[in-house]
């Protein structure tokens, strides 16, 4: 199988801290899949906050939902190291975006992973995915 291949840019918007718990290691005693896909979910919540938005924008009975994800592990993460999260938005489109990471040992600057994630803005009475309103385009998108 071909490695997966991501353009990250050179600079993120964002960043933030996570320890990895012991919930997060796996039989092998390092970072779990299992466990990055989560703590990537909780990178986006975060990032989403950090603009003013949130996944579920009840007001409007929108949900944002994951549509597809690529990740490249780099080295293992071990428990107790505090994991370094740059994410920046990419790739805007009618009805969504995606989100680019960089994640790193916080105490060695260690290369972890990359990845990226697409997301829809889905209508779930409707049942499909709707456009993004301006409101929240305009506060994702880069400044």
């Amino acid at each position: 199988m071909a490695k997966v291949a991501l353009t990250l840019p050179e600079a993120f918007s964002f960043s933030t801290e996570i320890s990895l718990l012991r919930g997060h290691i796996n039989a092998g005693n390092h970072l779990g899949n299992d466990a990055l896909i989560g703590l990537l979910n909780e990178v986006r919540a975060r990032l989403l906050a950090s603009r003013g938005e949130q996944e579920g924008r009840r007001e409007a009975g929108l949900v944002v939902v994951n549509a597809d994800m690529a990740v490249r592990y780099i080295s293992e993460g071990y428990y107790g190291e505090i994991l370094c999260f740059e994410a920046a938005f990419s790739d805007f489109h009618r009805c969504g975006f995606d989100i680019v990471y960089r994640v790193s040992d916080k105490a060695s600057g260690r290369l972890v992973a990359e990845a990226k994630t697409a997301h829809l803005l889905m209508s779930p009475t409707l049942g499909k995915a709707v456009d993004l309103p301006s409101a929240m385009l305009a506060a994702l998108k880069p400044k």
